[in-house]
């Protein structure tokens, strides 16, 4: 309800809204353009946020966001159960078959990514965690996707933008749709160079208490000529994980769709 909204309070959420993976610095101008302002407008706000620690200002004039967001974000993270359970089997699954696996939840229109473990504790990696995907060409968004109740998934798919990141990549709705009853069927999905050129992932869901689907966790594969027809061991490996996790948070099978 509008009437409700403080403008300020909201002018500051929207500057913050705009920095990214692509628009790490900015400059006050730059901002002002964004929202379409005037710089002197948006200098009380700018000044707030940084004087809290949301914004960072450097010696050249351009603000990126502050540690303050990620103090915050990281009492979310602790207070989440999927990923404080799941952690630890994440950690074994990706040790186990030495490979990086990931952790994610349905955030809006997209898969947002909440723990990242890799298979070799010396590897490194660019840090995912809080980074949001599209949900129809990654193993964990076509999980969500498809254990989601059917009216859902239908009005969730039907405003999708079906974005075509490499050739491979599903861009048809009845494509995607019959994709996802399938991965209802076999319990898993998989992902052969749908998001990026030379990776592969095959992802399951997990199960609340309630019986619904919380989370999906995937499993990187190296992208071979066979990976289509030979795959089953790692995702056998990837479904028994996430039966663990959900029978920690409590479910029971029958409740839902684990076999």
């Amino acid at each position: 309800m509008r009437q409700y909204v403080n403008k300020s309070l909201d002018r500051g959420l929207q500057i913050l809204d705009l920095f990214n993976e692509s628009r790490e610095l900015m400059t006050a101008s730059e901002i002002a353009a964004a929202l379409n302002t005037s710089p002197a407008t948006l200098y009380p706000t700018l000044h707030t946020l940084v004087a809290h620690g949301y914004l960072v200002r450097d010696e050249v004039k351009r603000f990126r966001l502050g540690l303050k967001l990620l103090e915050r974000s990281g009492q979310v993270l602790v207070g989440l159960d999927v990923r404080r359970v799941a952690q630890p089997h994440l950690r074994r699954l990706a040790r186990s078959r030495q490979v990086t696996a990931d952790l994610a939840i349905l955030y809006g229109r997209e898969v947002l990514y909440l723990e990242r473990e890799v298979g070799h504790p010396t590897a490194i990696l660019s840090e995912v965690v809080g980074r949001r995907v599209p949900l129809h060409c990654t193993s964990l968004g076509k999980v969500l996707l498809a254990f989601l109740p059917d009216q859902e998934r239908l009005e969730l798919v039907k405003g999708l933008s079906l974005e075509a990141y490499t050739p491979n990549t599903i861009v048809e709705k009845k494509r995607l749709l019959d994709e996802l009853r399938s991965i209802r069927d076999r319990g898993y999905a998989l992902d052969i160079e749908e998001f990026h050129l030379g990776s592969a992932c095959v992802g399951a869901p997990v199960w609340s208490h309630g019986g619904r689907v919380v989370a999906a966790i995937s499993l990187m594969l190296p992208v071979t000529k066979d990976l289509r027809r030979h795959h089953s061991e790692e995702a056998r490996a990837v479904i028994e994980t996430a039966t663990a996790i959900s029978k920690e948070l409590g479910f029971a099978s029958g409740k839902g769709g684990l076999r």
